[in-house]
């Protein structure tokens, strides 16, 4: 009882002191994140975008905590700047939230098309769209993730990990719970879609391309699933046993108002075994 006693459903749930940047922060879920984690006390939150107005709407809307960085995903000298930037302001960030997305071309109608002339015509709907459409929701993943590594690094510098290594498995101070001050290490999030994992056609054949390429692209690799040698970190990629606070958080985010809409889904809480232990060979 006195480990259950130290779990803190306020700490569970709190985003206090940290440094964010979320690409397409400045309209829709993009939006609503930046004012979550801006109204659960995170220290800075800097909204990446294209179209400035937006993001400055966006931030006056929201609060001084969020800061417009008008940045095009897309254009890698555009990205270099807005990195080169945060880094001047702050030299660190603790989360990068990758959520920019586009529509691109649409093919919705197909599932109506009746004869062969009404399908072609539909599947060769705006052919020149596909390019930008995975530029932008694929593409970018990758090239925004890489740019802001260092940036995530140092992030977890301040929090004791070894700068420069991959921070797994470092032993380190643990209170009763099995838990340090702070177990977590810098985070990347990428924003998906339901339409990469269907095969309905809910958008364009073209954004649900896209976004099934953007769930494959968070594959393990040596950033997150440490080396052969080590096959503890191939084991569990978090480095670490779970533990209540783990299975504590989840469990409160579906019972409560947060999980409302969650219906039929699987949260799957393993410390990223499962991305390092394929489920068929």
């Amino acid at each position: 009882m006195d480990i259950l006693a130290t779990l803190d459903p306020n700490d569970l749930f709190s985003a206090k002191g940290l440094v964010v940047v979320i690409t397409g922060g400045g309209s829709g879920i993009g939006l609503a994140i930046t004012s979550c984690l801006s109204q659960a006390g995170a220290a800075r939150v800097y909204i990446l975008g294209r179209r400035l107005s937006t993001l400055q709407e966006a931030a006056r809307s929201v609060g001084d905590a969020v800061v417009p960085v008008q940045c095009d995903i897309t254009n890698c000298s555009s990205v270099s700047a807005a990195v080169a930037k945060i880094e001047d302001e702050i030299g660190y960030i603790d989360v990068l939230i990758n959520n920019a997305g586009v529509q691109g071309p649409d093919h919705k109608p197909a599932r109506d098309a009746e004869t062969i002339e009404d399908l072609q015509k539909i599947l060769l709907i705006d052919p020149e769209g596909w390019q930008p459409t995975f530029a932008a929701n694929s593409s970018a993943v990758v090239g925004v993730s890489a740019a802001f590594l260092k940036l995530l690094d140092a992030g977890n510098r301040r929090r004791g990990w070894e700068g420069g290594k991959i921070p797994l498995g470092r032993p380190r101070q643990r209170d009763i719970t099995g838990f340090t001050d702070d177990e977590r290490s810098s985070q990347i999030i990428t924003v998906g879609s339901i339409s990469g994992l269907n095969r309905f056609i809910t958008a364009g054949l073209a954004y649900g391309a896209s976004k099934a390429a953007a769930i494959h692209l968070m594959y393990p690799s040596s950033m997150t699933a440490g080396t052969k040698d080590n096959y503890s970190y191939m084991e569990v990629p978090a480095g670490r046993k779970g533990g209540y606070r783990d299975i504590c958080g989840v469990v409160l985010y579906l019972v409560g108002k947060a999980g409302a809409y969650v219906n039929g889904s699987m949260e799957n809480t393993d410390g990223g075994r499962l991305s390092v232990m394929p489920a068929t060979y």
